[in-house]
């Protein structure tokens, strides 16, 4: 059998014919089915989010009841200290882990802005190096208002640190 001799034309037909044959194909069976499955999907969605607000909206009224029932006491205070408990345990964990002996620490009441403390503690300066570089990256952002330190005189000093700070939660 004799070769078939196709012209130059028939060549970029063909060759136009196959590649809208391959992305039929690739269409049909890989991309319209994952296109329902999207559609699917941010139906589903759709439909979680309006459940979820309905269900946030009864939330508020049930609470907005117990209030003026007065079945549920108002929960105004409770978040701030158990907020300001949280900040204790991390500044209490942060000097342990540092190396740094906690002598104290005194909350200050401050009606607004963040909760803020008077810790005195005793430590070397690379204990307190590493007691200011836990707070750097710990999920509490601490302000320090005032640091002294005193002590010191010998090769491994002991120091006396007195550290004011606000810590905001």
């Amino acid at each position: 059998m004799a070769p078939l001799k196709i012209s130059d034309r028939e060549k970029k037909l063909v060759t136009i014919a196959l590649c809208c044959a391959l992305l039929y194909l690739f269409y049909t069976f890989l991309l319209a089915p994952k296109w329902d499955d999207v559609n699917n999907l941010n139906r589903s969605l759709r439909k979680d989010r309006q459940e979820l607000k309905i269900a946030e909206i009864k939330i508020k009224l049930l609470e907005k009841i117990g209030r003026e029932t007065g079945a549920m006491p108002e929960t105004s205070q409770a978040p701030k200290e158990e907020k300001a408990l949280e900040v204790l345990k991390s500044l209490a964990q942060a000097t342990s882990k540092s190396g740094l002996n906690l002598v104290a620490i005194k909350p200050i009441i401050k009606e607004e802005g963040g909760f803020q403390f008077d810790l005195n503690c005793k430590g070397s300066y690379k204990d307190l190096y590493n007691f200011l570089r836990i707070l750097h990256t710990s999920k509490i952002m601490v302000k320090i208002d005032s640091l002294n330190i005193s002590g010191g005189g010998s090769r491994k000093p002991e120091l006396s640190v007195n550290i004011l700070l606000t810590a905001f939660y």
